[in-house]
């Protein structure tokens, strides 16, 4: 019989295997990628287990590819070199019309964004298929409101595009700002005074600047480590209390199929040996059998440090609820985790899940996903529709 197969305990994001137990990390980007993999360098120089590559282009982009083609120049360098995990910043340089034919599209118009998406998504889609990790590194507010806007912009374009395509976006927009939410070059540093952070131009940063840039990507960076290594710890293999706990399940000795019945027991045993001990009639034991039925099982789990001893879910009940039974994959998608920074050093976290999306649940064929509806509120911001009689419906007089 084909064992089912069984859902880690813990999945993380990085690869928990590396080669020669070694992190290689690619940074990608302009000018402000060549400048984050400094910062990266010096906050992780006392980790043995990542190196940082340093693969990024000043005065690049994805507006100019008759310059250079970053699509066409990271193919050629996946072919040459392994990575595990890469780090992209880019918009310095992209602050300019993309040419299509004879026209010249508008930056932040709906056909300058379509262009400029699809060159961004076939740039995560080539780094994914090589199972990388990858960390798309939003832009920072901009001294000019012309380039702010011109960052929100491109900002929309990483974010949705990372989203879709399996990477991780981090937003450092508000890393930046004063307490009232304008640009500011001076700002509290890794050490907590007050320095200069941005570079003269209002785009760049100073080298201050950059290791709290690299911050952002450092915390990202570590707590996907941290999951990594705990999935890397796991016991592959060991006795057979070693393999019930990690699978969830008990394991009789003696029985390599938990599915098959174990050797009889010593009651049974007994049993057999002294008639007077077995059930005196088949009715009786029918009704001691409706008796355990009816009786909740009780299984025993652990939360933490503590041990729990709660009624056994029935399967019927699990199928009723729509729950997957413990120990057969999950088909149904992650959920995604989002982060913003707030003032004051606070950091936000809410966590959705195209669980309850309709779109999942019913049988009719999928929306995309940027067509659903918590991508659309939670991810891009936008305003639903209210419904007539809804405590979000002010239309007078009330419907």
């Amino acid at each position: 019989m084909a064992q089912q197969a069984t859902s880690p305990v813990q999945r993380s994001y990085i690869n928990p295997f590396p080669n020669g137990d070694r992190y290689r990390v690619v940074v990608l980007g302009d000018s402000l990628g060549d400048g984050l993999w400094s910062g990266l360098y010096r906050a992780f120089e006392e980790d043995a287990t990542l190196e940082f590559m340093q693969r990024a282009k000043p005065a690049t982009g994805f507006a100019r590819t008759d310059s250079y083609d970053w699509n066409a120049e990271v193919a050629g360098l996946l072919k040459t070199e392994t990575y595990q995990i890469a780090v992209i910043m880019f918009g310095a340089n992209d602050a300019q019309p993309i040419k299509s034919g004879k026209d010249w599209l508008k930056v932040g118009s709906e056909p300058w964004r379509e262009i400029y998406g699809q060159r961004v998504e076939a740039f995560i889609k080539k780094l994914r298929a090589a199972n990388l990790a990858v960390y798309w590194v939003g832009l920072p507010i901009m001294r000019s409101p012309g380039q702010s806007s011109d960052a929100e912009a491109m900002n929309e374009v990483f974010r949705e595009e990372a989203f879709i395509n399996g990477a991780r976006f981090i937003d450092t927009w508000n890393g930046f700002t004063d307490e009232a939410g304008r640009y500011s070059a001076y700002g509290p540093d890794m050490t907590g005074q007050v320095k200069r952070l941005r570079a003269d131009d209002g785009v760049l940063f100073t080298m201050r600047g950059y290791l709290k840039l690299a911050h952002f990507v450092e915390k990202e960076l570590r707590r996907d480590l941290s999951l990594a290594k705990l999935e890397r710890n796991i016991p592959l293999a060991g006795n057979e209390d070693e393999q019930a706990k990690v699978m969830g399940r008990e394991v009789v000795p003696g029985r390599s199929d938990p599915s098959q019945p174990g050797p009889p027991t010593q009651d049974q045993q007994d049993a057999a040996a002294d008639p007077a001990a077995a059930p005196a009639s088949p009715e009786q034991a029918q009704g001691e059998q409706a008796q355990d039925e009816q009786a909740p099982q009780l299984q025993q789990s652990s939360v933490g440090e503590v041990n729990l001893v709660r009624p056994a879910i029935d399967q019927s009940l699990q199928a009723a609820q729509g729950l997957a039974p413990q120990g057969t994959a999950s088909s149904m998608p992650e959920a995604e985790m989002i982060t913003s920074e707030l003032a004051n050093g606070l950091t936000a976290v809410a966590t959705i899940s195209s669980v309850t999306d309709l779109s999942l649940a019913s049988s009719k064929p999928r929306l995309p996903l940027s067509q659903r509806p918590y991508y659309k509120v939670l991810i891009k911001g936008e305003q639903l529709k209210p419904k007539t009689g809804r405590g979000d419906d002010f239309a007078w007089p009330p419907g």
